[in-house]
């Protein structure tokens, strides 16, 4: 239809659309307030509707598959109806997208690329599974709808099986999206296997019978069916039907008939249906109206309509006028290149449009281009250039409408690219979707923006939502709904959507509620894993509730915090909900606020990670964790958290999978440290000293050792972190003393003794820093120090480093009590970076320096070594002091053991108090053996020899030497490991011991009891069952064997053994007299006397037992000890790695260990208690006398700070005082004290410093570790190896992507290499058409020249035939040879003809001819095969005349007849000579191997041919033919003939015929009887005969049948003329003239189709010219002879014209 007419029946459809869309509302509640029954009688009495359920036949002829609802109604029912309808009877859901799929019928083809039809049945899987989307089609078993009904199919096969198991475990269904395939058909296209006219019943089953050949049918796998009556029943129908215009069917419309029309019953209605479906959003919207709930309750579709992205397959012409129509109504398509006919037709005109935008080259090319390509894919068209033109403009309509600013509305997918893959054709009609949206304002951006975000969520597509939404507008600011982020974090694989969100500055804090906490636990789709670790595993419920307790968070969820971290009380219900109601605790300045939101963020953040690893959610943990600005303590809580959970794991599998998440956050913690400490040393350190409030004011490395992250532990930077431990504030000095160097512990020892040896030896900074200049007070102004001091005193950093306590988490009891100044409590912190000095700083003093000393942990190790070796000294004095020993001695060496015990009592319940991370166990077991021990001393050695003067010496002495091992050994594991050489060789020989050893001891007790047993029963056989036989067995011939090579008793018999019987009596009853019987006691013990064995105990040596001894000693001394060598010498290389990295680790625990030790060592250890105990008091002492004035000085420190402040507000707590002491304390310090005692007590000097490191500390425990610019280097580091660890996840990924795409591009190459060959041999036809073209234009230009052009003028043309392709007598084709290129001076590189030689037994060649045929000089490997392909292409194909008239026509079958009684021998060619030969008869023949053609080339003299250099045979003198070889010719070189043209005078009635004032020529032809052409008298020169001979010869026999002419090789020229000026003689009988003339009109090369480069034709021909009216008398009369006229237009002459036109130029007859 012409262009103006759609536009029309767009208007009017646009029309139809707003007035339908304005009645949807009231006709919607109309329809709602029906029920059932009411809209039933309704739909069938105004639409002649009927619906049921279709049952398809299956390949066995059954109909028991499932079946299929559908719908038989008339095509003009109102779509609200047919909405309700969907909705009542069929319970369909809102579609979130509607996919309408534009397909062919008519022209289908099957899908031949089968890996893209499973790709794209894939992506059709994922895109119906990830949403609720409808496609719909056709529904006919073609093309597109039958390969998505194949997916669907195998969707639907896959949901069965998985319900089933299900169902067979008793575990409930999943909950999936509903598929839905609806197939629009009408019922005229069914009507040959389904007839619903003659259907009236409602709710019936209607039977499909299976698809026939060449029969289109409905495809089963449609969930669906709309079947429309293109001729309506309906009462509705009425008046419609009498409005219907009435078609005539004429050539415009033919089309319209087809299926596939725009046209047509089935897609007037699609397109009905679907624009209903698709009603804008602005139009429902300026339509408003409220409508109640009950009526949304029973409508659940939306009134603003679904998005749709249609899907073009293929396609017809009117599949292009309905894609027309949905780009003017701006729905976006999705165009499948590479399936040919309009989706091609299409892209290409796209591409051409996008790259060539001038208007010319649309006109010029497109159009031309876009009407061939339609024609070529519907040649229906080529009768209907009107409709052509009207789908051509329709394309280049589409295109030119695709691109509309920021919109598309075409997407094009290439099935056959590398890079499009179909499995993501979800993506593909996504991104369609969102860049074909116009952009909104106001109220309803979130609304588009929630159901863009919800469709990406769905689809799990991230990367689209950044681009196509996010990214799309930068000026908007979007704001997530809170069900979105819901769904993120709850959704399986949707962890990238949760980052995209937190990128657009989602805040967590106000999300994170402690119900919305409960809520994310009950709502997790997978709560297996949290079940069994954490609620079976760790608190011991039975795991059946489906919803977590009221108290899950305050109390469970810190439970399983505590049990998995160590860190108390993590979650705070009460401050996540304030959080979330923007309620915050503190300074409620505007940047306190915002460090009071920036903490709640991180908290919340930490809340949801934790939330992550307890649901095994590690991947969205990770995506977390690299926001956070504390990674590093972050990560390796996750490391803690995986590693704890992993043994409540039972599956093996998920317990290493536990194992490798808790590596890799090992690693993130690893990295970022790593990164961190190139860049910046500093930092790290400071980061790794930090205190962190939230984890239990537990630092980094604390965390890490608590983690038993031996990785981290053993890095650089924490070994160094725990080196400045170590040393504390001092750094050991070296001086050099020559040749000797003195060791570092040497000169701790040294200097912690002797005191005076630090002012040389030691510095008094931290080691690896020089120690700190003291800044003087006019360094800096008045203002300047004041406000340093202010900044020193309020900085978090400068607080820690002031506080004067230990690094001790406090703890109950007695020894937390005291700890401030039991432990390094009066020494600084042992800090890995020195706290910077203030202006009015003092060096520190001797005592000072004392202090610092002796607090350093390096110092308390080596005194406190020093001192337990003078303790090892005393105990083995007091173990060797004979008898019951010294009192004295004992009683120190006593009490030394009682205070290392002690010391050991206390660390041990300060750890369990403080519950630090480092060990307990073994510290337990040590000092109850150490208890044990002081018991078992102090009562066998001491209270015995005191109170009664004597002990038990012997058992005294086992205890203590019992005791004395004990403590030698225990340096192996107290002061040992320190060492770097002797730590990890004792990790090695633990390990041998553990697993090596106990191993072979295993297999040792099982060689030793059984032969043990064996070989003792064995020699022993009398030996009475008691202990002492289980010792000796056991003991002695088991045990020590392996020690001792005592075998006496094998050897020899003590005492006899053997029984003695003398009868046979006694023999048959000796086992039962000396049986022990039923009593297990001896009968008679006498018998053994009775029987010659003098006792039960004798031995009785035997081989058996020998061989025994021997089994047993090579299995225990020579096979066991060899394995436990190898074993041993096997773990040592595993180990060897590791036992590095585990020194590294256990090192922490012992700088940590002595870090909290007191300065002195056992025994003096007693006076640091005291120390520490007075110092405590007089501290509590003080704090309370402060605290007691403070409340005194209240009210005027009141009025103080209302008088130095203006417009600052202080809120004091009452109920609160010691809050309130704290919040004024910097005032208090300030305001002199009453002049009583205890005043002037308060304001001296170390009083005023208990009472500052006091607020210090209070102030310091309540300031958190806030977030500031400088922690965000922690978070940008977090990111960068986030970044770097996801590449390096991707590597597997990318290494699959490039596999497949290089395999994908291999493809494609293959294609484009199809492709460039078919170019390629286009252009190869292109150039042989070319080349031929321009022989064609130099053989018309040679015509042309030849026309009124004498002989000599022609002769540069006469290389036309020999050029002429293919060659004669086969299909080779000739090498292409233009006019340029001819002569052989002319160099042409790329000339390679093929070589053509026929063989003699050719039948070109007549059997007279055969004896003369030379043979192949050219002959190579491939000859063979050449000559059988000759010889088969000469079977069928017709050899064609040589005698054509542009031909010199003597070259015929005209030949001197010769005998076949002779060889002719070929020797040595002699080219361009002539030679004579004899014959083997006595006969000679001549080959005249000369030419008569002058050079063609520069020498135009030379009658010589030229010699190919490398073959040695002739070259063509005329030039290059394009075949080698002889070809169809006698002879290599010219191939000579002669020819005679007898003419005379036309006369007419006796007179001469006259033209133009000429008289007319006549010559004698002779017809052949084998073409039945005419022919002139010639032959070939074949040597056996004169030329001039063969002329005469043949003119005789063609003229008067004269067979019997002889041979003759004297005959000359003149011979020659004189015979034919004899026949002008006879015919006058006169001696006088008789008008005869002979002339020689040419000799030379004859332009022949035969002609080859090797071998070419040349000719003499003469003219005998008979003036008068000559009559032969003898000429035959059969008529085979003949007269024919000389002329121009004279046709039958086999010479060229020019030859005519010289021989009548010569007679100046007329010739045109």
């Amino acid at each position: 239809m012409p262009a103006s007419t759609t536009q029309e029946a767009l208007i009017t459809e646009n029309d139809s659309i707003q007035k339908e869309a304005s009645s949807n509302k009231l006709v919607n509640r109309a329809l709602s307030t029906l029920d059932t029954d009411e809209f039933s009688n309704l739909i069938q009495e105004q639409y002649g509707a009927y619906w049921g359920a279709l049952k398809f036949e299956d390949s066995l002829g059954d109909y028991i598959n499932d079946a299929r609802p559908f719908l038989y109604i008339d095509d003009n029912v109102d779509m609200q109806v047919l909405r309700q309808f969907m909705i009542n009877e069929w319970k369909l859901q809102t579609p979130n997208i509607v996919i309408p799929i534009l397909s062919t019928i008519t022209r289908h083809k099957p899908f031949k690329n089968l890996k893209m039809v499973e790709t794209l049945k894939s992506g059709i899987k994922n895109a119906a599974n990830a949403s609720e989307v409808w496609f719909i089609t056709n529904g006919l078993d073609v093309d597109m709808p039958q390969l998505i009904g194949s997916a669907f199919r195998d969707e639907n096969s896959l949901r069965r099986a998985d319900d089933a198991w299900t169902k067979q475990a008793d575990r409930p269904t999943k909950n999936r999206k509903a598929l839905t395939l609806i197939g629009i058909v009408c019922d005229d296209e069914i009507k040959e296997f389904i007839d619903f006219k003659h259907r009236k019943e409602q709710s019936q089953v209607v039977k499909v019978p299976a698809r026939k050949r060449d029969q289109l049918s409905l495809n089963s796998d449609h969930t669906h069916f709309i079947v429309i009556r293109e001729q309506p029943i309906g009462s509705s129908s009425m008046n419609n039907s009498e409005n219907k215009p009435i078609k005539i069917d004429t050539s415009d419309n033919k089309l319209e008939k087809l299926t596939d029309s725009a046209g047509s019953a089935t897609n007037k209605f699609r397109e009905h249906f679907e624009s209903f479906l698709h009603q804008e959003t602005s139009q429902a919207g300026s339509s408003q109206t409220t409508t109640d709930d009950a009526d949304k309750k029973r409508s659940p579709w939306s009134q603003d309509g679904f998005p749709m992205v249609y899907t073009l397959v293929r396609g017809t012409p009117g599949t292009i006028e309905l894609l027309y129509r949905k780009i003017q109504h701006e729905i976006p398509v999705v165009v499948l290149k590479g399936t040919s006919s309009a989706a091609d037709i299409i892209a290409f005109a796209y591409e051409e449009i996008s790259s060539k935008s001038e208007r010319e080259n649309e006109d010029n090319y497109l159009k031309v281009e876009l009407a061939r390509r339609i024609l070529e894919e519907f040649p229906a068209l080529k009768d209907n250039n009107v409709k052509r033109n009207e789908i051509r403009n329709h394309v280049i309509s589409i295109v030119k409408s695709a691109d509309q600013g920021k919109r598309k509305f075409l997407t094009f997918v290439d099935v056959n690219s590398a890079t499009a893959s179909l499995s993501d054709f979800h993506k593909y009609i996504l991104s369609a979707l969102l860049q074909s949206q116009k952009t909104v304002s106001g109220s309803k951006v979130n609304v588009q923006l929630k159901r863009n975000l919800l469709l990406t969520l769905d689809w799990n597509l991230p990367d689209l939502a950044l681009s196509e939404i996010f990214q799309r507008d930068d000026d908007i600011k979007y704001s997530i709904p809170i069900e979105l982020f819901d769904k993120a974090l709850l959704g399986k694989k949707l962890e990238p959507f949760v980052d995209l969100f937190l990128d657009r500055e989602f805040v967590l804090h106000r999300y994170l509620k402690s119900d919305k906490l409960v809520s994310l636990f009950n709502q997790a789709k997978d709560r297996e894993f949290l079940t069994t670790t954490s609620l079976e595993g760790i608190l011991g419920l039975s795991g059946d509730e489906e919803e977590m307790p009221p108290n899950f968070v305050e109390h469970s969820l810190n439970i399983i915090v505590k049990r998995l971290t160590g860190i108390s009380h993590f979650f705070s219900k009460h401050e996540m909900d304030c959080n979330a109601m923007g309620i915050y605790f503190g300074d409620k300045s505007d940047k306190g606020v915002q460090r009071q939101r920036i903490r709640a963020e991180k908290k919340a953040l930490r809340h949801l990670i934790i939330y992550a690893v307890l649901m095994n959610r590690h991947q969205l943990a990770k995506i977390l964790w690299k926001r956070s600005s504390e990674p590093i303590p972050l990560a390796l809580i996750c490391c803690m958290m995986f590693k704890k959970l992993a043994p409540y794991c039972h599956e093996s599998y998920q317990r290493l999978l536990i194992e490798k998440q808790a590596k890799e956050f090992s690693d993130c913690a690893l990295g970022v440290l790593d990164k961190s400490f190139n860049e910046d040393s500093m930092r790290t350190f400071e980061m790794l000293d930090e205190k962190h409030t939230d984890w239990s004011h537990m630092t980094t490395v604390e965390l890490a050792y608590n983690a038993d992250n031996k990785e981290f532990m053993a890095h650089a930077a924490c070994q160094k972190w725990v080196t400045r431990q170590f040393y504390g504030e001092i750094t050991p000095r070296e001086i050099s003393w020559g040749l000797f160097k003195c060791p570092d512990y040497l000169k701790i020892i040294c200097c912690a003794i002797f005191i005076f040896p630090m002012w040389f030896w030691i510095n008094f900074s931290p080691i690896g820093q020089a120690p700190p200049a003291p800044k003087k007070s006019n360094d800096l102004p008045n203002d300047g120090k004041e406000a340093l001091e202010t900044e020193t005193k309020t900085d978090g950093k400068a607080l820690t480093e002031r506080v004067s306590e230990v690094n001790i988490r406090q703890g109950n009891g007695f020894f937390q009590r005291i700890k401030g100044r039991l432990s390094p409590g009066s020494s600084k912190q042992q800090k890995s970076i020195p706290a910077p000095s203030n202006s009015d700083e003092k060096p520190m003093s001797h005592f000072e320096e004392i202090q610092v000393l002796w607090s350093a942990p390096i110092t308390k190790f080596y005194t406190n070594f020093v001192a337990y070796l003078a303790f090892l000294m005393f105990f083995t004095l007091a173990v060797l002091w004979p008898s019951c020993g010294n009192l004295l001695l004992d009683c120190f060496v006593w009490f030394w053991t009682a205070a290392i015990a002690f010391e050991n009592t206390r660390v041990a319940y300060e750890k369990y108090c403080s519950q630090s991370s480092l060990p307990l166990q073994r510290a337990v077991l040590e000092i109850i053996v150490q208890t044990l021990f002081l018991a078992l001393y102090l009562i066998f050695r001491i209270i015995g020899l005191w109170n009664f003067g004597t002990c038990q010496i012997l058992t005294a002495k086992a205890i203590l030497g019992v005791g004395l091992i004990y403590y030698y050994y225990r340096i192996l594991f107290i002061f040992l490991p320190i060492s770097p050489t002797l730590g990890p060789m004792m990790i090695r020989l633990r390990c041998m011991i553990m697993d090596d050893f106990f191993t072979f001891l295993q297999l040792f007790v099982i060689f030793m009891i059984s032969s043990g047993v064996a070989i003792t029963a064995v020699l022993y056989p009398h030996y009475p069952l008691s202990l002492e036989l289980i010792t000796k067995a056991f003991v002695f011939r088991g045990l020590m064997a392996l020690f001792s090579g005592e075998m006496s008793d094998l050897k020899s018999q003590h005492q006899a053994c053997t029984i003695n019987a003398t009868s046979q009596t006694e023999k048959e009853y000796a086992c039962m007299r000396l049986s022990h019987g039923l009593s297990f006691k001896y009968d008679n013990p006498q018998a053994y006397r009775r029987y010659g064995i003098v006792s039960p105990k004798c031995n009785q040596t035997s081989w058996i037992a020998w061989f025994l001894l021997i089994q047993y000693f090579f299995l225990a001394k020579r096979f066991l000890t060899s394995l436990l060598t190898a074993m041993f010498g096997l773990t040592g290389a595993r180990v060897q790695s590791q036992s590095q990295q585990i020194w590294m680790y256990n090192r922490y625990e012992i700088v940590m260990e002595y870090a909290k030790r007191p300065r002195l060592p056992p025994p003096f250890i007693v006076i640091s208690y005291i120390s520490m105990l007075l110092s405590h008091i007089v501290r509590q002492s003080i704090l309370k006398f402060q605290k007691t004035s403070d409340k005194k000085h209240l009210p005027a420190l009141l009025s103080l700070t209302q008088s130095m402040t203006t417009g600052t507000h202080i809120c004091f707590l009452e109920s609160d005082s010691e809050s309130n002491l704290n919040g004024i304390n910097r005032l208090a310090t300030k305001t002199p004290h009453e002049h009583s005692f205890f005043g002037r007590l308060l304001d001296c000097k170390p009083c005023k410093a208990i009472v500052e490191n006091q607020r210090l500390k209070v102030e310091l425990d309540k300031r958190s570790w806030e977030d500031s610019e400088a922690n965000l280097y922690w978070k940008y580091k977090a990111k960068e190896y986030y970044a770097k660890t996801q590449e390096a996840d991707k590597v597997q990924e990318k290494l699959d992507c490039l596999t497949n795409s290089v395999t994908n591009i291999q493809k494609d190459m293959d294609v484009q290499r199809k492709s460039v060959r078919q170019i390629n041999d286009r252009v190869v036809s292109l150039e042989k058409l070319m080349v031929d073209s321009h022989i064609l234009l130099e053989k018309i230009r040679s015509a042309i020249h030849q026309e009124d052009r004498s002989l000599p003028e022609c002769r540069k043309f006469i290389h036309m035939l020999s050029r002429e392709s293919p060659y004669i007598y086969t299909n080779r084709a000739r090498f292409p040879v233009t006019e340029r290129h001819i002569h052989w001076e002319v160099p042409f590189d790329l000339y390679d003809p093929a070589i053509i030689t026929l063989p003699k037994q050719h039948e070109c060649f007549q059997d007279i001819e055969r004896l003369f045929v030379e043979p192949n000089m050219l002959k190579s490997s491939f000859d063979s095969d050449d000559e059988s392909q000759l010889a088969a292409e000469a079977t069928v194909i017709t050899p064609t005349s040589l005698f054509q008239p542009d031909l010199f026509g003597a070259v015929g079958p005209q030949v001197t007849t010769v005998t076949n009684d002779f060889t002719i021998p070929f020797t040595d060619n002699k080219w361009n000579q002539t030679i004579e030969m004899q014959l083997s008869d006595g006969r000679k023949i001549i080959l005249d191997r000369t030419t008569w053609t002058v050079g063609a080339g520069d020498d135009k003299t030379s009658s010589t041919y030229r010699l190919d250099n490398q073959l040695a045979v002739p070259l063509n003198p005329m030039g290059r033919t394009g075949i080698r070889g002889r070809g169809a010719l006698i002879r290599w070189g010219p191939n000579k003939s002669i020819m005679a043209v007898v003419t005379r005078w036309k006369s007419h009635r006796g007179q001469f015929a006259v033209v133009d004032g000429q008289r007319i020529l006549e010559a004698l032809v002779f017809k052949d009887k084998l073409t039945n052409d005419w022919k002139l008298p010639g032959g070939k020169i074949l040597g056996v005969e004169s030329p001039y001979g063969a002329v005469c010869r043949s003119f005789n026999k063609l003229a008067f049948k004269d067979n019997d002419s002889e041979h003759s090789l004297s005959l000359e020229e003149n011979d020659m003329i004189e015979h034919f000026e004899s026949f002008a003689r006879s015919s006058t009988g006169t001696l006088g003239p008789t008008g005869f003339e002979s002339h020689m009109i040419y000799r030379g090369y004859i332009d022949d189709i035969r002609n080859t480069d090797n071998a070419w034709t040349e000719a003499e021909i003469w003219n005998f010219h008979y003036g008068s009216s000559i009559v032969f008398p003898n000429l035959r009369t059969d008529g085979m002879s003949l007269w024919k006229d000389v002329t121009n237009n004279t046709r039958g002459f086999l010479i060229q014209t020019s030859i005519l036109r010289e021989i009548a130029r010569i007679h100046d007859a007329y010739f045109e």
